[in-house]
């Protein structure tokens, strides 16, 4: 009976103390990290800001083995905006061929 008490105790101390731990965490659904499209020689570029300081700049298309600028200023959204995805999940923020074609982004300009 002893051990029933003492066993609940400290069930009851841990479970106080995790929710002392995380009471000031909220989770606002926002995200640090924010994304823009920018001129760039050629066409666009995109810009990842982390609260508002410059993170990443890139004027070309990425993974593509070329400087080429996105046609458009949506195409380079799109990639900067699965930047911003993947840091906000804490991932690296590479970017391969096959997400810019999943993306639809088309890279054969000359």
């Amino acid at each position: 009976m002893k051990l029933v008490f003492i066993v609940k105790i400290g069930v009851l101390s841990l479970v106080t103390v995790c929710l002392s731990c995380f009471s000031g965490c909220t989770n606002t659904g926002e995200t640090e990290f924010t994304c823009r499209a920018m001129q760039a020689e050629g066409g666009y570029g995109y810009m990842v800001l982390h609260k508002g300081d410059t993170l990443i700049r890139q004027p070309y298309i990425p993974a593509v083995g070329r400087k080429i600028a996105f046609a458009t200023k949506e195409d380079a959204l799109k990639v900067a905006e699965l930047v911003c995805r993947k840091l906000d999940e804490k991932q690296s923020p590479s970017i391969s061929k096959e997400e810019i074609t999943m993306l639809g982004i088309i890279v054969n300009r000359e």
